[in-house]
């Protein structure tokens, strides 16, 4: 098949649904398929027909507005069976959203803030924002005028924020979660581990919605009675925004922040937990990472891929901002026993979302449109 997708920065570097778009089409190439990205940057993927076009950068609605218009004049010009969209295009066969519903999240991302004043400014320019106005008029353009044929949810969560928000019916979805890398992402040999401070990981491009706060609250408590932890802190987010609470909380020394790394995978191994408190996550790849790493991970009912995890194979709270839920969960996995127990049921678990099933799946769906348009 030729097969189309469209992302703005095709660069697996740049964040989830862009590292997922690369990951796709590198993995339907393998397969023996045609591969078309419509793109404004790009690295390169051999075998893959890249097709750039330009775009305005400034501002971002326009930016936005710009890619959709012009992917749907380039994209004509190719030979495609099926297009893949992300909630960026008007025209597409698949939609997958990689953010969920944009009015869902923008709420949740106003619920993140934690002063009151900030939380009401906020919540005022994003309501009002032509940036967000744009960006959901694209998002909900082929859903309102019924042009596509298949709708993806990469988890249950977004599936039923889909089917409320635009009271569509469940048999228009097929819900296909993210894969992981199980060889890469893999639980560090038994005979490496020693007996050291315990570490507890936060990985994060946006600190203050994935809950960074609630968390260094959390752990203020449990300093009051034991400084055994270090919370490394592994991502591009603003620390400078914590460092007032850090002294506040007297978790100075306690926590490490350790930038962006090219190699995660190695920060996830020497972690003994996983703690990603998330205001809003579609279905987080970094909780589904460190579940493969075998990793206890501690998260809340708003992360898409809380569903993922089981009865003894880690912790899900309902709000963000519960820090007592929070602190007794990461007491609990300070036992040894019950944190190794859960770390292993939690790689089972992820040893059957791996990226060769998604790819399977995807191609089925893809498949199924090709084959009913060819009728």
């Amino acid at each position: 098949m030729n097969i189309g997708l469209a992302i703005h920065n095709f660069d697996p570097k740049k964040g989830g649904a862009e590292r997922y778009a690369y990951d796709l089409s590198a993995s339907l190439l393998r397969r023996g398929h045609q591969v078309y990205v419509f793109c404004a940057r790009a690295v390169n993927l051999r075998g893959a027909t890249i097709a750039r076009f330009d775009t305005a950068r400034f501002p971002r609605w326009l930016r936005s507005l710009t890619f959709a218009l012009g992917h749907r004049t380039h994209s004509k010009a190719f030979p495609l069976d099926v297009m893949l969209g992300f909630g960026n295009t008007l025209t597409l066969d698949v939609y997958q959203s990689h953010g969920g519903v944009q009015r869902v999240w923008m709420e949740r991302e106003i619920a993140s803030y934690d002063d009151p004043r900030e939380k009401r400014i906020k919540g005022a320019l994003l309501r009002r924002s032509l940036n967000q106005r744009v960006q959901r008029w694209i998002e909900e353009y082929p859903i309102r005028k019924g042009k596509y044929s298949r709708i993806v949810a990469i988890s249950d969560m977004v599936k039923g924020h889909m089917m409320k928000h635009y009271g569509l019916g469940e048999n228009l979805f097929d819900v296909v979660y993210n894969g992981v890398d199980t060889e890469k992402f893999s639980p560090a040999p038994a005979e490496t581990r020693r007996d050291e401070t315990r570490k507890i990981l936060f990985s994060a491009g946006n600190f203050r919605l994935k809950g960074l706060s609630p968390l260094l609250q959390s752990l203020g408590e449990i300093a009051k009675e034991t400084k055994d932890f270090q919370l490394v802190v592994l991502g591009r987010g603003r620390q400078e925004r914590y460092a007032d609470l850090i002294d506040r909380l007297k978790l100075t020394g306690l926590v490490t922040f350790l930038g962006e790394t090219s190699t995660p995978e190695e920060v996830y191994r020497e972690a003994y937990i996983l703690a990603h408190p998330t205001f809003y996550d579609a279905c987080s790849l970094t909780t589904m990472e460190a579940m493969a790493s075998g990793l206890p991970t501690i998260t809340t009912k708003w992360n898409g891929a809380s569903a993922l995890i089981g009865p003894g194979e880690g912790y899900v709270i309902d709000d963000p901002s519960d820090t007592t839920g929070l602190s007794e969960a990461i007491r609990a996995l300070f036992d040894r026993d019950r944190r190794d127990e859960m770390g292993k049921k939690a790689r089972q678990k992820l040893e059957g979302y791996t990226m060769e099933r998604n790819v399977d799946m995807m191609e089925a769906i893809f498949q199924e449109v090709y084959d009913t348009k060819a009728k």
